[in-house]
């Protein structure tokens, strides 16, 4: 199974642990940027809470992607079907 960013022409997904250092690279330079909107504006706390979060979710979808990326490529399951 290919998967991809995106769309059927996206880039393909990483492996999980390709994945897993992307993540954590964005995270690190997301979190100088929070401190220093929290830091700026205190009031819009709430706001960047919910940032971090779809921040977090979003990572997370791309890891969940990267980990069916590479189960599909060895599940007999899925040779099973393609046989049929």
């Amino acid at each position: 199974m290919d998967v991809r960013c995106d769309s059927k022409v996206g880039p393909p997904i990483l492996s999980p642990a390709e994945m897993v250092e992307q993540v954590a690279t964005q995270l690190r330079s997301a979190q100088s940027q929070w401190f220093r909107q929290l830091a700026e504006e205190p009031g819009r706390f709430a706001e960047l809470e919910v940032a971090v979060h779809q921040a977090f979710q979003r990572h997370a979808d791309q890891v969940v992607a990267s980990l069916l990326a590479q189960a599909s490529q060895h599940s007999p399951a899925l040779d099973a079907a393609k046989k049929k």
